[in-house]
């Protein structure tokens, strides 16, 4: 369908004092232009300005354009990363990924959470400025303080975790550190799943989720957490000692159903199209609960999943592309 459009892959803008995360979303941008011209399309990269705009208006009038959108949000600057669909919508050019109305509500965890729990599908427990019902829970000893709008597990570290006692303390103290509105939501202690999905309104595909496995933490006493560091920072101890279980065991099957299940109603409840990614975490009751559902991640969980699977992830990226909005 798509065949005879030149295919724009859209990044962020980089520079020197680029943090890692943005650095890498250029890097996967460099990666999907090499799929793509394998697979005969015509590409450019292009990082996105407001300098963009004019350019992408002036390609299409000669040869028609999509893109595959991987703009991503950068600190500070989060409305970058819904905007960008909004504007290529109202250019009317085609492009992969998440609408406008998805990035709006999943880049808001607490929109997302309201959602979610709005169409019965569990999330843990939260509180923030004028949302305290939860600190009635006794059962609840423990929180985790998240901003509310970060992604890239920004502003995770292991001091984020806080007892119920000093929650509204500590989340107006790293409200003030991180410089963002930030809540808190009821840590669950269990393992930790990831799945990924990706297609039309109608009908998503939902990779077998795989587990993040975190290793040694227990004999350093640290918490079971994926933080900033652990993502991105080599010497730091997670980047080492956490790592992605891709292969299923048989006695997960049932618990995987499951979590498959619940991601494909996430997909409903939000109304996404692209793809997307839901992080889970499942109790030691064996209960699974929605930590967050991230539209137009990474692609390394994909990759992953289809060298897993043994299909090819070159096809599954041309079927983003025929797939786009």
């Amino acid at each position: 369908m798509y065949t005879n459009h030149t295919i724009i892959v859209l990044h962020n803008k980089t520079g020197p004092s680029s943090p890692e995360d943005v650095l890498d979303i250029e890097r996967q941008a460099r990666w999907i232009a090499e799929i793509l011209q394998q697979k005969g399309y015509d590409t450019l990269l292009a990082a996105f300005s407001l300098d963009t705009i004019p350019m992408l208006q002036s390609m299409d009038k000669e040869n028609p354009i999509l893109v595959f959108n991987l703009v991503d949000s950068e600190p500070g600057k989060e409305n970058l990363a819904y905007l960008l669909p909004g504007i290529l919508e109202h250019m009317e050019l085609p492009y992969t990924g998440c609408t406008l109305e998805n990035l709006f509500i999943t880049t808001n965890k607490l929109l997302a959470k309201r959602v979610l729990k709005a169409n019965s599908i569990d999330t843990p427990p939260w509180i923030c400025k004028g949302e305290i019902d939860a600190l009635q829970d006794r059962s609840l000893t423990r929180y985790i303080i998240k901003p509310i709008s970060e992604d890239a597990s920004i502003g995770l570290d292991e001091s984020s975790i806080v007892s119920t006692e000093s929650v509204l303390m500590q989340l107006s103290i790293k409200e003030q550190s991180l410089a963002t509105p930030c809540f808190a939501e009821a840590y669950i202690e269990g393992r930790e799943f990831t799945a990924c999905m990706y297609g039309p309104l109608e009908q998503c595909t939902v990779l077998t989720p795989y587990e993040w496995v975190f290793q040694g933490y227990e004999e350093h006493q640290k918490e079971k957490i994926i933080t900033y560091d652990a993502k991105w920072n080599e010497s730091s101890f997670g980047y080492g000692h956490i790592e992605a279980k891709y292969h299923a065991e048989a006695d997960d099957r049932p618990l995987l159903e499951e979590l498959t299940a619940i991601a494909r109603r996430c997909w409903q409840a939000l109304s996404l199209s692209g793809y997307a990614r839901v992080d889970f975490r499942v109790d030691k009751e064996g209960k699974p609960w929605v930590l967050e559902v991230n539209c137009n991640p990474s692609f390394y969980g994909f990759y992953h999943l289809a060298l897993e699977g043994g299909f090819p992830f070159e096809d599954l990226i041309q079927d983003i592309v025929e797939q786009s909005h």
